[in-house]
């Protein structure tokens, strides 16, 4: 039996891009109707664990001063974890739990990718973010801290904007500049549309299933 030197890459583990997609202005207002959000909110959205490295707290520091830019704002942050009620406490102090939605584990995130106009991820460390490719696939710009993983997925200028770690005044203005300019947010979610498809679960698996043909015709 052959010992493989060979190291294969795969653009991630692959999404269903059936269930996250882009949907019509009509579908998008529809369903923020049943999620009693108004068609005139400008929704940020960050899906994650309540752990450390995910850096809830820097994120909910920075809302109010979001508030005062962002008239309009409201935040959706779905997940749980060891943090979670210290998060809800901080957004408490700081007096923006009016416009957070801590929803804890949801089997809809591909609903409140679809209501929502932006994602955020404040995450200290990752490796290729699935959550990150969701959200591109539902064609939502992303603002996300300039780290390795995050820049293998988020493109500046094209799909997104990556501010750098810690900097509160860079990431307010990433996410302050995108809210102001409704029509790179439309080029966005175009380019995210297209960018995403090479993450679809279905060419993972003929991959995988190429690199799987490979090394048994090595044995």
């Amino acid at each position: 039996m052959k010992k493989h030197a060979q190291v294969f890459m795969l653009d991630g583990v692959g999404i269903n891009l059936e269930k996250f997609k882009a949907v019509s202005s009509e579908e998008k207002n529809a369903l923020r109707s049943k999620y009693k959000y108004d068609f005139s909110d400008f929704i940020i959205l960050y899906i994650a664990e309540f752990i450390p490295r995910k850096d809830h707290g820097f994120f909910i520091k920075n809302i109010p001063e979001l508030k005062k830019q962002i008239p309009n704002l409201k935040v959706i942050m779905p997940g749980r974890g060891v943090q979670l009620k210290e998060m809800k406490i901080l957004a408490v102090n700081l007096e923006v739990d009016d416009i957070i939605w801590f929803p804890g584990y949801r089997k809809d995130i591909n609903l409140l990718c679809a209501i929502s106009d932006l994602y955020v991820t404040t995450s200290r460390q990752e490796g290729l973010p699935i959550s990150v490719i969701e959200a591109m696939a539902s064609g939502l710009p992303i603002v996300a801290s300039n780290i390795r993983g995050q820049t293998d997925a988020v493109l500046p200028g094209r799909n997104g904007e990556l501010y750098q770690l810690d900097n509160n005044a860079d990431f307010v203005e990433k996410i302050v500049a995108l809210y102001k300019n409704p029509e790179l947010r439309a080029e966005m979610r175009k380019n995210n549309i297209e960018d995403s498809a090479k993450y679809s679960v279905d060419i993972a698996v003929k991959k995988m299933a190429e690199i799987y043909g490979e090394c048994v015709e090595d044995i």
